[in-house]
């Protein structure tokens, strides 16, 4: 390559694959792959050395995504704002590739300015990721990943003699503040930081400023006093009686939807997103801390048609905070009402492009049932039925209404903290008649505040459910309560050394619904692909779906007969 591009943007392989089509796969980066401290005598440590999760297992069902000379041919829906962003601002097609991780190597050489690299969970410090590795103990492959594309980015830039600055951004990027010596490690110039929460940066309204000013060595020196949309803060951390510093670079501009440029290049699964913000303002969360911001449908359909035309692409992920707060206006709106009729012209759009299935990203339960005549509407639409189910992720948060309500209360409008059960039992009813599959997150120790009577009241629900509507379809995914949002000053929920014995309850129940309510019974049924490759993913499903269950009654051993007593409470009456 004679010339090399001024700005390299790519991620890691975790971000960068198709996951051979099984929605919901893309959380196995959360799985821990790496065990530093395995005993070098067990027979583990002969079989698999230091890995926990076979690693040729995850390259398989992490499959790469294809590229065309390097160039991914699909990649994460906020790095195609950012590309097309830029190449609006000025910059030419050669300036600004998109590499495949694999080949990121090609393009780096001494033109090379800037290389971008888009993070979700770095350092494995997500909440799925958390509760996986039991705090970080193991190392998952999130972080393997995207300490394998940082170490090459860094070997490519020795090579070749290039003073590209690396520069990390997208949702992932707090992380660096709780272990700051990878800063070092990966040789980064600057982690942005500021309303990049969600899945498209907010950075795309003003890319080519933030480049220009990147290159020309403006975020080099902290200037509280220099005028720009773009602070610079350079943080020191004590750790261990050692210094580190990170330059961080703060956005704190809201583009209005005129200044988000659309995308030019296909984005992973199809995904495209159709607002900003949620207008909830759940106290745990950062993006109802953003003002709304919606799409109108024509725009919404120039993405989908990119995904189509340059991708081949026939299905759209639609991505939202809460897909049933679209069109609304939280200041005026009663309650949180939904706006049926924009939700209703919002589908019939994205239908009218010619995609064969559309699934919202995220949704709440209250939203989902407020107005009865939303979810069959809407499933009309988008044709959901036995052969097409779509999925959605909605916070079940806990079963505990002391909590509930404490933190979320507004999660529920226009219901009260004392209907939140029935709100829970009604929203999977009437997504299940109308063939939506609700994927469910918990959060465990939420803001350290969870007593075990919360614990069990959770537990006491999920069982519920099972007895009133054995043949519901749902899962439910228990996260690590991580301080982001309002509770930023909050201690991590630590889950290896505060696991008491009925949040392992929680998880011991949760993962006992998923493999015999989930996996066993409809992970089948919900796959679009061919049957061959479904029977195949259900059936490694159920063989290590029982994994889990057997790894925390060891644990339970281990801890002493209060822990044991949960499980064996739980398999006697919650089973």
């Amino acid at each position: 390559m004679g010339r090399y591009p001024k700005v390299v943007l790519t991620a890691d392989r975790t971000l960068m694959s198709p996951y051979r089509g099984i929605s919901l796969a893309s959380f196995f980066g959360c799985a821990p792959a790496l065990d530093f401290n395995r005993d070098h005598n067990s027979f583990w440590y002969h079989v698999l050395g230091n890995q926990v999760t076979p690693r040729m297992l995850f390259d398989f069902i992490c499959n790469p995504i294809d590229h065309t000379n390097g160039h991914a041919n699909y990649a994460p829906y906020g790095l195609r704002k950012v590309e097309a962003a830029l190449l609006r601002d000025g910059y030419s097609r050669e300036d600004v590739i998109v590499a495949h991780p694999d080949h990121v190597e090609k393009f780096i050489g001494p033109e090379t300015e800037v290389v971008g690299t888009y993070e979700m969970d770095p350092l494995g410090m997500g909440p799925v990721t958390m509760t996986f590795t039991y705090g970080r103990k193991h190392m998952s492959y999130d972080e393997f990943y995207n300490r394998d594309l940082h170490h090459r980015i860094n070997a490519a830039k020795a090579r070749t003699g290039s003073k590209a600055k690396v520069v990390a951004g997208a949702s992932g990027t707090w992380q660096y503040n709780y272990d700051p010596a990878k800063i070092e490690e990966y040789g980064l110039y600057g982690i942005v930081e500021g309303e990049l929460g969600g899945i498209g940066p907010e950075i795309d309204g003003a890319a080519g400023a933030f480049f220009d000013a990147l290159i020309a060595g403006e975020f080099d020196t902290a200037n509280p006093f220099k005028k720009s949309q773009f602070k610079v803060e350079i943080k020191e951390f004590v750790r261990n009686d050692r210094t580190l510093h990170g330059r961080f670079i703060h956005y704190w501009n809201e583009p209005s939807v005129d200044e988000i440029p659309n995308i030019v290049n296909p984005s992973m699964h199809g995904m495209i997103e159709v607002m900003r913000g949620c207008g909830r303002g759940c106290k745990f969360c950062d993006v109802t801390l953003r003002p709304l911001r919606y799409y109108p449908v024509e725009k919404v359909q120039k993405e989908i048609e990119v995904n189509m035309k340059y991708g081949g692409l026939k299905n759209a992920w639609v991505h939202s905070d809460d897909i049933f707060v679209y069109g609304l206006n939280p200041r005026t709106t009663k309650n949180m009402q939904p706006n049926r009729e924009a939700i209703e012209e919002l589908f019939k759009g994205i239908m009218a492009t010619g995609i064969e299935h559309t699934n919202p990203t995220h949704g709440t339960l209250a939203g989902a049932i407020a107005d009865e005549r939303l979810i069959p509407n809407v499933s009309k639409i988008i044709k959901s039925g036995p052969n097409n189910h779509i999925g959605i992720q909605c916070g079940f948060e806990t079963g505990s209404i002391r909590l509930i309500g404490k933190y979320a209360d507004r999660k529920l409008s226009p219901y009260r903290p004392d209907e939140w059960h029935w709100v829970v039992k009604n929203g999977i009813k009437t997504l299940n008649e109308n063939y939506w599959v609700p994927a469910f997150t918990l959060i465990m120790g939420l803001d350290n505040d969870e007593t075990p009577e919360d614990s069990w009241e959770t537990i006491r629900l999920i069982h519920e459910i099972e007895m009133e509507q054995p043949d519901s379809k749902f899962t439910t995914t228990p996260l690590t309560f991580v301080p982001i949002g309002l509770l930023e000053k909050s201690d991590f929920y630590d889950i290896g050394n505060t696991m008491d014995p009925a949040k392992l309850g929680v998880m011991y129940k949760t993962w006992q619904h998923n493999f015999k309510y989930g996996i066993q019974k409809f992970m089948s049924k919900v796959g679009r692909d061919n049957p061959i490759k479904n029977w195949f993913f259900t059936q490694l499903a159920s063989t290590l779906g029982g994994v889990p269950l057997s790894a925390m009654e060891r644990f339970a051993r281990r801890k002493g007969p209060e822990h044991e007593r949960v499980i064996e409470k739980i398999k006697a009456n919650y089973w």
